[in-house]
């Protein structure tokens, strides 16, 4: 396992599966989630914050980089749930990680645009989880800057990948899910 704190950035859109994947890399290598829905909710906003303005979600980004340095003080990794859908969000992450003498590393989760419509299909008619409204979710979709070859981000898409990973950064085999 890695022995030096690290923040690894969890890249995707809505619904692509980084809240599982943050949960098992959290727990296999030991480090804290910071989730820019936890604190969204911990505030009080709807889920996605629909509907309110752009300083929203600024406070949201200051109070999540706050997390990261309280974490970086304690020489404690971090994995960053959120979807980090514009360069300029995860150069700004990854900056503060690096300012904190934290490791980044840029992990992204891309499932088809087809495979991400039908789990919002079934969650929305489930009930099971909240999701965007369908108008802002295609929104989303449409605006997802995806991490370009420079920005060296590692695909976790498929749980095989996910746990090929892991076992790179020497944490044996995770259980699957």
């Amino acid at each position: 396992m890695p022995t030096d704190p690290h923040a690894f950035l969890l890249c995707g859109p809505s619904l692509a599966g980084k809240s599982t994947a943050c949960e098992r890399i959290a727990a296999t290598l030991g480090a804290a989630i910071i989730s820019a829905d936890a604190i969204n909710a911990k505030r009080g906003l709807p889920f996605g914050a629909e509907g309110l303005p752009e300083s929203v979600w600024a406070e949201t980004l200051r109070q999540l980089l706050l997390q990261l340095h309280e974490h970086a003080r304690a020489a404690r990794s971090v994995v960053i749930d959120d979807t980090l859908c514009y360069r300029w969000l995860r150069d700004r992450v990854r900056n503060e990680a690096m300012t904190a003498d934290l490791r980044p590393v840029l992990l992204v989760l891309a499932p088809s645009r087809q495979t991400l419509l039908s789990r919002y299909a079934q969650l929305a008619e489930s009930g099971q989880r909240q999701v965007l409204s369908m108008p802002r979710f295609v929104q989303h979709l449409e605006s997802f800057e995806w991490p370009t070859p420079d920005e060296a981000a590692v695909d976790i898409s498929t749980a095989d990948q996910r746990d090929a990973w892991l076992r790179s950064q020497g944490a044996g085999s995770p259980a699957r899910t």
